[in-house]
């Protein structure tokens, strides 16, 4: 495994499955999408159908599905509420040991950058529940910068910004982050370093890899990143 020589150099982090179980904040949300459904409505077991749902691989889908088969005869607007009740609920949610690790590790050694795809509301409050603001010098939510799903990942303006907001000319950046479908396809391009660490039970493929995304390494847990970055 090839290391980095230690010169200017910006560690910058994707959040979800990288730094903390992004499935912990989907059962976090199904459980208060449950709840509307149980108060509102009197249905019972929706969360604990919509985690079998994830857990069988539907995305997309999942909460039209969840609630065409409690009640079929569902509007719009019942779906739309019960969308909110998720994406607006408080999530209580924990950092990956290594996650918890590397922040300070690697804050210890120069200011630490972060981007990360959503709904820039959903994404502040992971923020704020997982209390790692401090971490970050720059921090990059794409969903903040135009419409939905504009800016996301693979789109270069979220690395721009962080090279900005970062760097001087001549650093050098490293992306590491989970998903080799929209992760590192920028990063590649743009001569910046890209690490993916491989974990159990992430909710994206972690081998469903696009053409130019194959990240340059490989680790199982963020604790081996000393390995590729020696600071």
């Amino acid at each position: 495994m090839r290391s980095i020589v230690p010169s200017n150099i910006h560690v910058v982090f994707d959040l979800d499955d990288t730094l903390y179980p992004e499935r912990q904040h989907a059962i976090s949300g199904f459980q208060a999408a449950g709840n509307h459904a149980a108060d509102t409505w009197g249905i019972e077991g929706l969360a604990e159908d919509m985690t079998r749902m994830l857990d069988s691989g539907h995305l997309g889908a999942l909460f039209k599905m969840a609630l065409a088969a409690k009640r079929p005869d569902h509007s719009e607007a019942d779906l739309e509420a019960l969308r909110a009740a998720y994406r607006d609920h408080q999530p209580d949610l924990t950092l990956f040991d290594d996650g918890q690790w590397a922040l300070d590790h690697y804050a210890a050694k120069g200011p630490l950058g972060l981007i990360t795809d959503g709904n820039a509301a959903v994404q502040s409050r992971k923020i704020a529940a997982l209390g790692i603001a401090p971490y970050f010098k720059a921090a990059v939510l794409t969903g903040a910068l135009g419409k939905p799903r504009e800016f996301h990942k693979p789109h270069p303006r979220a690395y721009e910004l962080i090279e900005q907001q970062l760097g001087a000319p001549g650093d050098h950046f490293i992306y590491i982050g989970d998903n080799p479908a929209k992760d590192f396809v920028t990063p590649n391009a743009r001569g910046w370093t890209s690490i993916q660490v491989v974990r159990d039970q992430t909710i994206h493929d972690p081998h469903a890899v696009v053409p130019g995304g194959a990240p340059l390494h490989r680790i199982s847990t963020l604790r081996e990143l000393p390995d590729i970055i020696p600071l």
